[in-house]
């Protein structure tokens, strides 16, 4: 099964007002029905930083099945105007590295797995933290919110059964909503045309709208 993303995403940092821009390359599952399931990205992925002529190209290299080498990454960031050249290579599974070997330093590597991660479906911490619900937080959170998804907090707590049974509850409301309403409105994003390429732009009212209180707003009841 192939993914194959559209469209930019945007970042503007606020600190410095840098603004880069990248697309994200194929990402492919394979095996799907039988054999080792294993995941592949392939593809060119541009950087590009606004507020300045660097670039980076990373190409994303697509392996095979009998393949002894997967997930490799290599590019290199350049600066036109004083001719800078920057090489980088590595894994996206394992780490990524700036400069010419032995002399290369390290950009990125990846976080140590949580303990005992095999029994949370080989999830990050960070994956696992998307779900989590502290004390307290249930009362600020808009129902739309995914942490309140009740065949999500089924199967998190072992529940296959319960699990199954709510989330094919959820998508028949889903059906129903789309036929019923078709049209939709978001509430936390608007739709913009920059430079003739249609985004989605946060809105900044999300936070204003946790501080008065969602019920103090419409929305749509998801759960």
């Amino acid at each position: 099964m192939e993914f194959q993303p559209a469209g930019q995403v945007h970042l503007r940092l606020l600190g410095t007002g840098d603004h880069y821009s990248w697309n994200k390359v194929t990402t492919c599952v394979h095996n799907l029905f039988g054999g080792q399931r294993w995941v592949d990205q392939y593809g060119d992925m541009h950087i590009t930083c606004h507020n300045s002529d660097i670039t980076c190209k990373l190409n994303f290299v697509k392996a095979s099945s009998w393949s002894t080498t997967r997930h490799e990454v290599k590019g290199h960031v350049s600066e036109p105007s004083t001719g800078t050249r920057l090489r980088l290579q590595g894994r996206w599974s394992e780490a990524l590295h700036a400069g010419e070997p032995p002399a290369n330093r390290c950009l990125w590597r990846p976080g140590a797995m949580p303990p005992e991660h095999e029994l949370y479906y080989g999830f990050t911490r960070f994956a696992m933290e998307l779900n989590e619900l502290e004390p307290g937080m249930r009362e600020t959170l808009p129902p739309t919110d995914t942490r309140l998804r009740p065949d999500q907090r089924a199967l998190e707590e072992g529940d296959v059964e319960s699990a199954e049974r709510l989330k094919h509850q959820l998508e028949q409301t889903q059906r129903e909503r789309r036929r019923d309403h078709p049209a939709h409105t978001p509430a936390w994003f608007r739709k913009s045309i920059e430079n003739g390429e249609e985004m989605w732009v946060y809105n900044g009212e999300y936070w204003k709208a946790r501080e008065e209180g969602f019920s103090q707003h419409k929305l749509s009841q998801l759960w």
